[in-house]
């Protein structure tokens, strides 16, 4: 029989790195907590006194102290409730460094809870501390990392504090193995405020006895939130709010730039929209931050930049878009700018080679940064995992912006979440156009991209199982199986082939890559995802192929 109980968890907003205003947090959170629900224990997530993503400063001492001193004074000022605390923080402990839960109770630090299992990214600030036989504070136990293995006997209560970003699909195997664990389960992880360079925090909070849920809180919320539930007291469970894949996707793009821009404090963008898929939902992307920051939608700098191959079609479209939503619209055609270019290098403008592309794709930005100096804003990239995994961008053209919302979503899965979003919208008609709109950069009058570089959705396949580790033959059976009647072999095993080789040669542009959150299990992120050499040979991938 698990005793009875009275738990909180907590998903408080942070501040990267700024100890005294998480602490100040903390505490007034920890009395709000206890004077209206008075529960036993108040949980909060890992490192929640830092912040989960202070990466390489974890090395620096003066953060660490600062830590410490932010704890001395957590403690003081919560000293007089009854309440025992779990607070995730940085400890150091003879010579080395632990991402540790702290338990105070009345002013003092009870017991100290190292991690014991670390990220091969989490070894390089942290020592992983020994396993040991488990502690128990007030009749609960602590555990500081994921969810994974046992957590108690069926009787027991366990807290677990925990660092899990927000993925598509994720909450839901959150839940599966907390139902599945045997006695109760206090979880929550960090939320919003931790950086978004390439992952979201949600801050999930779930609360599991014996298999029933029965608390959870509302992720994606800017502000610090909690919830409680009573256990051992025979609770009902809660019905679980489910969120369908495309929506918990479109959630992490828009939390993870709210959380950027109010970060580097801005409340202005500039997109470039061309009328084509991509730009459309970092534009709708734009739009949802902005909403739920309370920004004025007029400080959404919206440019159409025509040029030698835009068509009217996507043209039209861009300014249909651009006009429903209410943002500040601008047309520039840099027909005259890119011709003079052309002077100035030498360029025969008769001569659709890449260096005619390229230099349309290089014009646009330039006037993006450019405005983004002038009105005070940043420059949202629009390009796709898909895209950047083939290298289907021009180096420092639309390769670049100061935060690419779109780099974890693959090109078959934008064209669901636009169709989706289209349901209902005042654009619907506009929307349903741009989705079914040849994809193309329009830089050459009639350009379809899946005409040079071969279908998306072969890509967008390819992708998940070479990150994956298959091998080429692998990847190809698999294809061909599940492709069957729409290609043939010989079709696919030429795009696979195309596949690779870009896959390859083109590892120079994600090495430089801009931030841009992470919503699959894919991520090609040169930061923590994707480690490869820019010079990397593909020819053993190919020779199996032949």
């Amino acid at each position: 029989m698990i005793d009875k109980m009275r738990v909180a968890a907590v998903s408080p907003k942070v501040k990267v790195a700024d100890v005294d205003w998480n602490v100040g947090e903390i505490v007034r959170l920890c009395k709000e907590i206890a004077t209206r629900d008075n529960p036993s224990v108040i949980v909060f997530p890992e490192l929640a006194v830092t912040g989960y993503t202070c990466g390489d400063l974890f090395l620096q001492k003066i953060l660490i102290d600062g830590a410490w001193r932010a704890v001395e004074r957590l403690c003081n000022e919560t000293a007089s409730l009854p309440q025992t605390l779990v607070v995730g923080c940085p400890v150091q402990q003879g010579g080395a460094l632990y991402d540790a839960a702290l338990v105070i109770r009345q002013g003092a630090v009870i017991g100290t809870v190292p991690k014991t299992k670390l990220s091969a990214q989490e070894s390089r600030w942290f020592a992983e501390g020994s396993p040991a036989p488990a502690a128990v504070f007030d009749g609960f136990k602590v555990v500081v990392g994921d969810i994974s293995g046992s957590t108690a006997d069926e009787n027991g209560i366990t807290i677990r504090i925990a660092a899990s970003c927000e993925l598509a699909g994720r909450q839901d195997k959150r839940k599966a193995a907390l139902a599945a664990a045997p006695g109760a389960v206090v979880y929550c992880s960090n939320g919003y405020g931790e950086s978004t360079d390439d992952l979201v925090w949600a801050g999930s909070s779930l609360i599991y006895e014996k298999g029933r849920l029965l608390a959870e809180n509302k992720r994606f919320q800017r502000e610090s939130s909690w919830i409680t539930a009573e256990l051992g007291a025979g609770a009902p469970a809660v019905p679980s709010e489910p969120m369908d894949r495309c929506t918990e996707i479109f959630n992490i793009q828009a939390t993870a730039l709210m959380s950027r821009l109010e970060h580097i404090r801005c409340d202005k963008c500039v997109i470039g929209v061309s009328g084509g898929l991509d730009s459309t939902l970092a534009l709708l992307v734009i739009c949802e931050a902005f909403g739920r920051l309370g920004y004025d939608r007029k400080n959404i700098y919206g440019l159409t930049m025509p040029c030698f191959g835009t068509s009217d079609r996507t043209h039209s479209n861009a300014w249909k878009l651009m006009e429903a939503l209410g943002i500040t619209a601008m047309e520039i055609n840099i027909g005259a700018a890119v011709s003079q270019h052309f002077a100035d290098i030498g360029q025969d403008p008769n001569k659709h080679d890449v260096t005619f592309e390229n230099a349309q794709a290089r014009e646009r930005t330039q006037i993006l940064m450019d405005l983004s100096n002038k009105v005070g804003g940043i420059v949202i990239g629009t390009g796709d995992l898909s895209e950047i995994s083939l290298g289907w961008c021009t180096y420092n053209g639309d390769h670049m912006s100061m935060y690419g919302v779109n780099s974890g979503v693959p090109k078959t899965l934008m064209r669901s979440m636009v169709r989706q979003i289209a349901k209902g919208h005042p654009c619907e008609a506009t929307l349903i156009d741009i989705v079914d709109t040849p994809v193309s950069p329009e830089l050459v009058p009639g350009q379809v991209t899946e005409d040079t570089i071969g279908p998306y959705e072969l890509h967008d396949f390819f992708l998940e199982k070479v990150v994956a580790g298959e091998a080429p033959r692998e990847v190809l059976a698999d294809a061909v199986e599940t492709f069957k009647g729409s290609y043939d072999s010989p079709t696919i095993l030429k795009w696979l082939k195309t596949f690779y080789r870009r896959f390859f040669t083109q590892q120079f542009k994600r090495a430089c890559s801009p931030c841009g959150p992470k919503v699959l299990d894919i991520s090609l992120s040169p930061r923590g995802d994707w480690m490869m050499p820019t010079d990397a040979s593909v020819e053993l991938w190919l020779k199996e192929l032949d």
